[in-house]
């Protein structure tokens, strides 16, 4: 029989008021420091899910472009070349690459003018993101026909004072031409998120080659959507790297990862990272401050039957496990109050969506959270086994009980 744990068992059937008082107290810190760590860090984690997969879904993982054109205005035209084309084969990770057009234009309306520039996409079906952001209308037609359709940002519309349904003019200005205006319907107006560019209006991109006097096999870039869990900025220098060794094409080309193009984004992130390990320690020294305390009182109202049982020939070892025991005991019940109120919590936000953001400051509509089964076991592992680790510490005061002088003790 395991007599530490049958006395253990024996003695928290009959504790004191004090001592029943301080057990719940530390149950109760237990509880909210497990549960508050872990919807702070499915929060955390479902902020970065949903931001990365926003970010690539508005501006891919990668770009590839000509170097000027990365943080220039002039866009110059690329081709999707067989030297180009086998480099990606090479580097892995790559799902798909989208081809894309861009030009910098004059958009008109009958009350107002505003400088734009126009991205014209070979696809809009991975664009879910940009999808639920439209306000009003829908995305332009991607069909055999070419439909000279925009869609507009919202600040542009208002600006232009232009709903869906009406026309607006394109005026693309090069160096020694005549401006050649274009006539385009507003398909719909979406709402930019967060820190994304305010004045990209978006469109077939037929429709600006046509625009810029290309051909239907020429470009301003190219976006590479990786496959999940890749290091898109290693990935993308590894491209950098191919594209110094072995393009053999005249453009000048560069790859620049999500990370590198929203840079503020993902500092903003890094904040938050840096937020959800500040009270995750808190919470986990909130929770030790308790135990410690409800163990100590444990440990002094138990100090006649310390004595007793060291004087009946129980080692210190084995007295020490009576109280880790009941610490244990502690710690259990806790868990399992606070996973439970905590897992409750993550499902109501997960389906409900109950808790509201401002998409236009936050990226997302509502608080997202991500956390899987592993994930809460192993926080659950790490957080008992250190605080049972550190009570265990904490009973080596049971050594100092001396066994005469404990049994005088009232």
């Amino acid at each position: 029989m395991n007599l530490p744990l049958f006395i253990a068992q024996r003695t928290a059937r009959s504790t004191a008021s004090t001592q029943r008082t301080m057990v719940r107290i530390a149950t109760v810190a237990v509880a909210v420091s497990i549960a508050v760590m872990l919807v702070t860090l499915a929060v955390v984690v479902g902020f970065r899910r949903e931001i990365r997969a926003t970010i690539s879904d508005m501006s891919a993982d990668i770009v590839i472009t000509d170097l000027s054109s990365l943080y220039g205005a002039e866009v110059r035209p690329i081709h999707h070349s067989s030297s180009l084309q086998s480099i990606l084969d090479s580097v892995g990770h790559i799902e798909r690459v989208e081809p894309y057009a861009m030009r910098g234009c004059v958009i008109r309306s009958k009350s107002d003018a505003k400088g734009i520039v126009i991205k014209g996409e070979s696809s809009f079906a991975h664009r879910a993101t940009i999808a639920d952001a439209i306000i009003d209308g829908s995305l332009p037609r991607m069909e055999s026909q070419r439909y000279k359709e925009l869609l507009l940002p919202e600040s542009v519309a208002d600006k232009l004072g232009v709903g869906c349904g009406e026309r607006v003019e394109l005026i693309a200005l090069s160096e020694g031409r005549v401006p050649r205006p274009e006539l385009f319907k507003v398909c719909g107006i979406y709402r930019v998120m967060g820190d994304f560019p305010t004045e990209i209006a978006l469109t077939d991109i037929r429709n600006v080659q046509k625009i810029n006097d290309w051909g239907d096999k020429t470009y301003s870039g190219f976006e590479i959507y990786t496959t999940e869990g890749t290091d898109n900025y290693t990935l993308s220098e590894r491209i950098n790297l191919y594209l110094f060794e072995s393009y053999e094409g005249s453009e000048n080309l560069s790859s620049v990862s999500a990370e590198q193009l929203y840079s503020n984004i993902f500092a903003w992130l890094e904040t938050h990272d840096i937020n959800a390990t500040v009270i995750v320690v808190i919470m986990f020294i909130v929770a030790l401050f308790n135990m410690v305390t409800a163990l100590l009182i444990l440990l002094f109202e138990r100090t006649r039957m310390v004595g007793i049982l060291k004087s009946l020939g129980m080692s210190n070892r084995a007295v020490r496990e009576i109280f880790l025991y009941q610490a244990a005991r502690i710690v259990g019940i806790g868990l399992l109050i606070g996973n439970a109120v905590a897992v409750a919590l993550i499902l109501v936000q997960k389906y409900t969506g109950v808790i509201k953001l401002d998409a236009t400051a936050y990226f997302v509509a509502e608080v997202p959270v991500s956390i899987g089964v592993a994930e809460i076991l192993i926080i659950n592992v790490i957080f008992a086994t250190v605080l049972l680790a550190l009570l265990f510490a904490v009973t080596a005061i049971v050594a100092k009980i001396k066994p005469a002088e404990a049994v005088k003790y009232e």
